[in-house]
């Protein structure tokens, strides 16, 4: 089953790879381009039929609705919409407007995922966003009210200096907008960001080690507690509200990335579009044709990515499912490192199904490691 991803960013961020300009010329001719791409690439497509439509990796709800419009007008004269089960929007507090919101719905949107972050707004100032807590509860409610409330919540935790009563209070805050996802990310500090030069200067103390893991396992501890399931290490919903789209990428589903920057996937071969906007729409509009890198992948790099996608999940790494995929036996090929951290109660295998335990979910990127090819 086929599924899109089409990115957008409003601005440069340590989230996203590129700059979305937010002239009003360039975002037009930006929509121009993508639906040239779409047109291209769904010459070549032989799945007409998508399943789930995902607009994010950055902010697309800055844009103006018959911008989105003209892009479902693209979309469904090339591909057939009848068994689309999921259409989410990444949207900014301050874009969740009743005019936007009844754009949406009439387009199809059904799932909403607000960048919330946090309850305390002195964190949300020190994180450089424009919202404040309050303007997130009102967007959320405001959603809500109109008819979407499937709706997926940001969660920040491992601040610097953050306690564990702050993390709390911020779980408790997320949980009482009835959301029915949320996803928690531990902050991290890149080298060549604001966080990473603050750190770099003395002016930034990230948490120890310990600490994390322990905002970690009360994450997962508090949300599991009021209902929600996790269904991968960073996500959590209610029953039945697992993400598709996402689930389906962990899951390596072929699908197609429109936008600066969009990695796609066919199965065998990713490719990556140039992340450069105004090459990315001269290339397009002016000669009809992309700029992309493309990469087919070998057994083992395929390998290596069910193994960093799928031990994270609730489903685990099913060794039949892996040897159909990529002709390897995982159980056999690292049965002597299985072992290890199954005597060290990190993983469990139960029908041929290697699963982290509670403990393994707090070291999964080094079990993923001493597993990959």
């Amino acid at each position: 089953m086929l599924y899109f991803h089409i990115p957008f960013c409003r601005k440069a961020c340590h989230y996203c790879d590129f700059h979305f300009s937010t002239s009003l010329e360039n975002m037009e001719n930006m929509i121009k381009a993508i639906n040239v791409e779409i047109e291209i690439r769904a010459k070549n497509c032989q799945d007409k039929e998508p399943e789930t439509i995902y607009f994010g990796g950055g902010t697309p709800s800055i844009l103006k609705p018959e911008m989105l419009g003209s892009i479902f007008e693209t979309l469904h004269h090339h591909f057939n919409f009848g068994k689309i089960r999921e259409i989410t929007l990444e949207a900014n507090p301050d874009d969740v407007t009743k005019i936007n919101l009844n754009a949406w719905k009439t387009l199809g949107i059904n799932r909403l995922s607000i960048g919330l972050q946090s309850s305390n707004n002195q964190r949300l100032t020190w994180m450089n966003r424009l919202h404040s807590y309050e303007e997130g509860k009102a967007a959320v409610f405001l959603a809500q009210d109109s008819g979407i409330d499937n709706i997926s919540l940001d969660l920040m935790y491992n601040f610097p200096e953050s306690t564990s009563d702050e993390l709390e209070t911020d779980i408790q805050a997320l949980v009482q907008l009835s959301p029915k996802h949320i996803s928690a990310y531990s902050l991290t500090i890149e080298p060549d960001t604001v966080f990473g030069n603050r750190l770099k200067k003395g002016h930034l103390s990230p948490l120890p080690e310990e600490s994390a893991a322990l905002q970690f396992q009360q994450v997962a501890n508090s949300l599991q507690n009021s209902g929600f399931e996790s269904y991968e290490i960073s996500n959590f919903c209610l029953p039945g509200y697992e993400a598709v789209h996402n689930t389906n990428y962990w899951f390596q589903k072929p699908y197609l990335a429109f936008g600066p920057g969009g990695h796609g996937f066919d199965g065998k071969a990713r490719y990556e579009n140039l992340p450069n906007n105004s090459l990315y729409i001269k290339k397009l509009l002016n000669e009809s044709s992309l700029l992309e890198k493309s990469e087919l992948l070998s057994n083992h790099e395929l390998a290596n990515e069910i193994i960093i996608t799928r031990l994270r999940t609730k489903w685990g790494i099913s060794n039949q499912d892996f040897n159909f995929h990529t002709g390897i036996d995982l159980l056999k090929e690292r049965s002597k490192i299985l072992k290890g951290f199954i005597q060290t109660r990190l993983l469990t295998i139960e029908n041929e199904t290697i699963q982290l335990t509670r403990e393994g979910k707090l070291l999964a990127d080094k079990i993923s490691m001493e597993l990959l090819f």
